[in-house]
């Protein structure tokens, strides 16, 4: 199935091979719900219609447009379409996984640069405007990282919203 751009529309030079393939790429995202013959079909159609308006799309289509070739190359292309997209479908929940694994290293990555650099000054100041508002021993921030502070900002915030939840 890899090779399907490489198996169809060999009688097409490669830019007329582009532009269809391209063409019905679209076709297939914008009518999904329609199964490959009936797809065949409508991009059948809609070039006929167009060509007797007297503005094709592709001009080239019009002496391929009754050849029994072109219409198996256009319907490989559609079950082709249809394969790829049931391989996404099977491959998403890896991606996910994926994407979650990478947030939670550039998460641990963020943790390990700030846990090395010193707290900044509005960092301390909100620390202390916390601690006072709710009543909370202060710690020593004398020898604290931005990620120790952080943690102990959390720290108070979680604390207050449990407890105006239960109250």
């Amino acid at each position: 199935m890899q090779n399907i751009k490489n198996s169809v529309f060999l009688y097409l030079t490669p830019r007329q091979k582009s532009q269809l393939l391209g063409t019905l790429k679209s076709y297939f995202k914008k009518f999904s719900d329609l199964s490959e013959n009936d797809l065949v079909s409508k991009f059948l159609e809609d070039e006929k219609y167009y060509i007797e308006i007297k503005n094709p799309h592709f001009e080239f289509v019009e002496q391929y447009l009754d050849d029994n070739m072109f219409f198996s190359d256009i319907v490989k292309f559609f079950k082709y379409c249809a394969w790829e997209k049931r391989e996404l479908e099977l491959l998403e929940p890896y991606k996910q996984k994926e994407k979650e694994y990478a947030k939670l290293q550039r998460k641990k990555v963020s943790d390990y640069k700030m846990s090395k650099l010193k707290p900044t000054k509005k960092q301390i100041m909100y620390y202390d405007k916390l601690t006072k508002a709710h009543g909370v021993e202060k710690k020593d921030i004398e020898n604290a990282s931005r990620l120790d502070l952080k943690n102990w900002i959390m720290e108070i915030i979680e604390k207050n919203e449990c407890n105006n939840k239960t109250s």
